[in-house]
């Protein structure tokens, strides 16, 4: 009984995993994929040779996904740009917040309101494109590519306890 539960929330977990993998490729906006291969391609899974081979990428498939990125990139440029300047903001009024007792706390707060909303939108245009990205692949390219990020998240987590 409790095997049927995890294979019903198992697709989920895996489309999660796949979003997360994708949309919070790193820092910024277009940071590394964290998958083998080598090199960084700046969050594009599909042109790691090693990728592309284990999930059988076609050629149509590698266009598609890059056009959609290609199509995202400016404007994820443009949030993570935001997040960036908020974050300036937030680090000039925290530190005049600590310097001078007569610092407006409110403001400092309503600027980490602000940061979080641009951290926010940046992170819905990330999932927004890993969604569109999704319906490139085939539900076993989705499932092969979850099991190369979990090898991956593990061999890290393994190094970090070296």
């Amino acid at each position: 009984m409790g095997h049927r539960t995890h294979e019903v929330r198992c697709p989920k977990i895996r489309v999660l995993g796949l979003a997360l993998v994708l949309a919070a490729a790193g820092t910024p906006a277009f940071g590394g994929s964290g998958f083998p291969d080598g090199g960084m391609h700046h969050g594009k899974f599909w042109k790691k040779s090693k990728v592309r081979h284990e999930l059988q990428l076609t050629d149509d498939e590698v266009r598609t996904l890059e056009h959609i990125f290609a199509r995202n990139q400016q404007t994820l440029t443009d949030l993570e740009a935001d997040v960036e300047r908020k974050k300036d903001e937030l680090d000039t009024l925290f530190t005049l917040l600590i310097a001078d007792e007569r610092a407006d706390e409110g403001k400092v707060l309503a600027q980490v309101d602000q940061l979080e909303q641009a951290r926010a939108r940046l992170g819905k245009a990330r999932v927004t494109m890993v969604l569109e990205m999704r319906k490139v692949l085939t539900p076993g390219q989705r499932e092969r590519l979850a099991r190369l990020r979990e090898k991956r998240h593990d061999e890290e987590e393994n190094d970090h306890k070296d």
